[in-house]
């Protein structure tokens, strides 16, 4: 009985061994008062990772995952919370990195004039707000879009494991859910904005398949590396989604203080 009870023991540690451990921290991409390289090399040492994923694409990477110098400055990747705390917790500890964002994305960004034609789609819905030409319904939905993003924007957090709260992961599904659902609505209703239609379902497929890439690059580390610990430093807007679809795959992500 007690050597059925050891091997039952040594199977259960085997196979907790075995299984993948990832752990999401949501940083802000320039260095605030509570998110910046030193907090994050803090929860990196709490967590000790083996692998820490980066919001690069594989084109910032040579074929053996060091940065492509070649291509661009180290200089160039070191200008973010995320990439300079990686890069310098890499150097310390000889961490494994990768590359885990959609391919091409600044090349997408500069074909669709993508901000240019965000500032524009929201510029002209502002001004129609101003001028109260908006039906009753689509001003109060459009009063409450622009309350979701001034909160986002004047949203303040006292420290990073603050910022990576479940109630903060909250706040950022519901705001990104108001800034591409609403907003599309608010255009199906109003014929003035009738042109932008295309370009808003067009930001909001983009979104979610940026994330959907993310996530699937994500759990191909998993399974490449298993039994490692993986970190992914991840923009906080990103975060609610990659939980959600993590856990659709079978993996459970972690907060580093947990």
């Amino acid at each position: 009985m007690r050597k059925i009870l050891l091997v039952l023991s040594l199977l259960s540690t085997s196979l907790g061994y075995s299984q993948n451990k990832i752990w999401l921290i949501g940083t802000a991409h320039k260095e605030e008062n509570y998110i910046n390289p030193d907090s994050l090399i803090t929860a990196l040492n709490k967590v000790r990772p083996d692998i820490i994923l980066l919001e690069l694409e594989d084109e910032h990477f040579t074929k053996d995952f060091k940065f492509n110098t070649a291509k661009y400055s180290l200089e160039e990747f070191l200008n973010g919370n995320e990439n300079i705390a990686g890069y310098n917790y890499q150097q310390q500890n000889g961490t494994l990195l990768r590359p885990f964002d959609i391919n091409g994305r600044h090349e997408f960004y500069q074909k669709e004039k993508y901000h240019e034609q965000e500032n524009k789609m929201f510029g002209e819905m502002l001004n129609i707000y101003k001028d109260n030409r908006f039906s009753e319904n689509c001003k109060a939905d459009f009063e409450i879009l622009l309350s979701a993003l001034s909160s986002y924007s004047e949203l303040s957090f006292s420290s990073l494991r603050e910022a990576n709260s479940d109630v903060a992961t909250r706040f950022h599904a519901l705001k990104n859910k108001i800034n591409f659902e609403l907003m599309i609505s608010i255009i199906k209703r109003t014929k003035e904005l009738e042109k932008w239609l295309s370009f808003a379902e067009l930001r909001k497929n983009y979104w979610n398949r940026r994330n959907q890439v993310m996530a699937e690059n994500i759990i191909k580390y998993a399974n490449e590396f298993k039994g490692k610990k993986i970190v992914v430093l991840i923009g906080n807007d990103h975060k609610y989604a990659l939980v959600e679809m993590l856990k659709k795959g079978g993996f459970e992500a972690k907060n580093y203080y947990e």
